[in-house]
């Protein structure tokens, strides 16, 4: 806990920064503040007297921690483990990433992952253990720092240090492994068998003679062990729901088959998923929408999943979509952020593979773990509270993911496709809207790149067209700013007299998303003029429909595009625009007029320059006449066709410069 005259000193963050998770951290005689949105922490170091030393903003942070009686402060980020001091001056980087855990006083640093521990010192490996599983889910020190613990499924493996050997391992093949730790030079681990409802607490000592087993069980489904502490009257076990002494009159075997939200069947087509909350075949309230923009006042990123919501009521059952495996039962930080990801293929597979991730899972309650073999239909998890000020936004966050390796020890997997789309039933049944992107005018047009707009009357140059769109989805969130989503695909095209572009894609929101934040800016327009803007309080989505190359990948040199006007004849062009989502599409247009200048009209024509350097040998009018070449050079606007490697091209010509 840290003093309340430090929490008073310490300078609270701008209004518009809306961070959903926030943790305070002693370290030595600094404080660490934490504070984290989705997909961005900021971290910031104070002196005990709450001056500001130092501050971080990360976008790949996967976990952190502080060692018992430790010195400094551990990020899992995408290059391996950084280590800072309490100012927040970065002292180390240990290359490896994976469940990582920190012995007392920072003396050693442990990383598994597939089927080995790691073992550091001073930040250099000093021994790597082959383990019997890659079902990994907890490692822990002794309070001495002479032994590791390495709790997989259904093993708990003993490693001494000194001698970097295993003592011992022992095996729980009908029962899976649920928790254990070191108490007085003794081993404590729990096992657990579900729908049954039973779990057996045992005692071992460092040689791995079993000194006390008792069994117990679950008053209801969603319960989880929390905590075991041996005390003179027996064993105190605590869940999130009660506290309780486990005595020998408790020794008796219980069954209680209580196997309400247990399993859930039912039949869909093999391309369709059905929805991970209950009703599973009913429709449910969307709150954030896949590659949404999303800014919490700090950097800007697309929304990788869907957030389903159940407004007013958390905690509800999650179930799985599809039959896997667990491989990552993780938290990227703080008890909001835990999550499992299922994947299709079983542990002993470690090449890529998809799978579906959920998000947000109380880590208090019931849940499956890391090795779990899962069927479609079977209750995963609950829905943890979620606690921002007068927000009732618990949610599941969704996503169709690809990683790699017999277990995902990392939250780095990739975003590969938008589960919305697989979703059954999905009868969407409201369109995607339209709104006046400026006062009284249904698009913006500004220079390519730049804030400066330009009058639709008066179009010139390259020209970036924007268009604000919003879709809403047909259960609503019962909030009129969360049910303002994005859909699904934009298209656009121009319609000119002379000269057209035909309709093309400007984005799909369904593959992959990239990560990090320097993409935003090439599909979302974020100035004083077209501020989008994607948090509790405000969404308005300003889309630069031309910053496209017509495919549907999403590259930095996609900014480029544009509407080059000066390839067009100055007049008038209808400028339409098309938004879908998975069931309906709307469509608006508006009239602008090109009207360049000559000092910006006039381009060299290379079809020209090449008809007059004889790459080009034959040139014909629009009735079909072939043109003598001493008229190149005073050839009239108008519509011309040239023949090059035996096919015919069309060349508009409006005006010749000079040579």
């Amino acid at each position: 806990m840290t003093p309340a005259n430090y929490i008073v000193n310490i300078q609270p963050m701008p209004l518009l920064v809306v961070f959903l998770f926030t943790e305070i951290m002693k370290l030595e005689n600094n404080y660490i503040d934490i504070q984290r949105s989705e997909y961005f922490a900021r971290i910031r170091f104070y002196s005990a007297q709450g001056q500001l030393i130092n501050e971080l903003g990360l976008n790949d942070l996967y976990n952190y921690q502080i060692a018992r009686q430790g010195k400094y402060f551990y990020i899992l980020t995408n290059d391996g483990i950084k280590i800072f001091a309490g100012d927040g001056e970065l002292i180390g980087l240990i290359p490896d990433k994976g469940l990582f855990t920190i012995a007392a006083n920072d003396e050693y640093l442990a990383c598994a992952s597939d089927n080995s521990v790691r073992l550091y010192q001073a930040n250099k490996k000093i021994f790597e253990v082959n383990l019997i599983s890659p079902a990994i889910r907890h490692i822990i020190f002794s309070e001495n720092n002479k032994y590791l613990g390495v709790t997989m499924r259904n093993h708990f493996t003993l490693i001494d240090i000194s001698s970097k050997q295993v003592l011992w391992t022992k095996n729980s093949p009908d029962a899976q492994i649920v928790f254990n730790k070191f108490n007085d030079n003794k081993i404590i681990f729990i096992t657990e068998q579900r729908p049954l409802l039973d779990f057996n607490v045992y005692i071992y000592s460092l040689a791995g003679d079993l000194e006390f087993e008792q069994g117990s069980y679950y008053q209801q489904f969603d319960e989880q062990i929390q905590d075991i502490e041996v005390i003179s009257s027996g064993i105190r076990v605590k869940t999130h729901l009660r506290e309780w002494i486990l005595s020998q009159e408790d020794n008796q075997a219980i069954n209680i088959n209580n196997n309400t939200y247990q399993h859930l069947n039912s039949q869909f087509e093999p391309e369709t998923i059905f929805w991970p909350l209950a009703p599973i075949d009913s429709l449910h309230p969307i709150g954030n929408n896949w590659f949404e923009f999303q800014s919490y006042g700090s950097s800007s990123y697309f929304h990788p999943g869907i957030d389903i919501l159940s407004p007013e009521l958390p905690g509800v059952p999650v179930y799985a979509v599809k039959t896997g495996y667990v491989k990552a039962w993780l938290s990227t930080g703080g008890t909001i952020y835990w999550r499992l990801a299922i994947a299709d293929s079983s542990l002993n597979y470690t090449d890529s593979c998809d799978g579906y991730l959920y998000a947000h899972i109380d880590s208090a309650r019931y849940h499956k773990n890391v090795g779990d073999f899962v069927t479609a239909g079977e209750l995963i998890g609950y829905i943890v509270y979620w606690p921002v000020d007068s927000v009732h936004f618990h949610h599941l966050h969704f996503a169709k993911i690809r990683d790699r390796g017999a277990t995902w020890t990392t939250a780095d997997w990739a975003f590969i496709f938008n589960p919305l789309i697989l979703l059954s039933p999905n009868y969407d049944t409201i369109p995607p809207k339209f709104e006046n992107t400026l006062t009284n005018q249904k698009f913006a047009f500004c220079q390519n790149n730049t804030s400066t707009y330009l009058s639709p009357n008066s179009l010139t140059g390259d020209v970036d067209i924007i268009a604000k769109i919003h879709d809403k989805f047909s259960v609503s969130t019962g909030d009129t700013v969360w049910d303002r989503l994005i859909p699904l695909k934009i298209e656009y095209e121009i319609v000119g007299q002379q000269s057209s572009v035909s309709k093309t894609l400007s984005f799909i929101f369904s593959g992959r998303i990239p990560s990090g934040s320097s993409l935003v800016s090439v599909v979302y327009k974020r100035d004083n003029t077209c501020y989008t803007q994607g948090d509790y309080d405000n969404r308005n989505y300003y889309f630069i429909i031309t910053n496209t190359d017509g495919d549907s990948i999403i590259e930095v040199s996609d900014a480029a595009n544009c509407w080059r006007t000066t390839d067009f004849p100055n007049g008038s062009y209808w400028v339409k625009i098309y938004a879908y989502d998975t069931h309906n599409v709307s469509a608006e247009s508006m009239l602008v007029i090109v009207n360049n200048s000559p000092g910006v009209a006039e381009r060299t024509n290379p079809v020209i320059e090449q008809l007059k350097t004889d790459k080009i040998n034959s040139l014909y009018n629009i009735l079909g006449q072939k043109l003598n070449k001493t008229n190149y050079q005073q050839l009239k606007p108008g519509i011309y066709f040239y023949q090059n490697n035996n096919k015919f091209h069309k060349v508009l010509i409006i005006k010749q410069t000079s040579s």
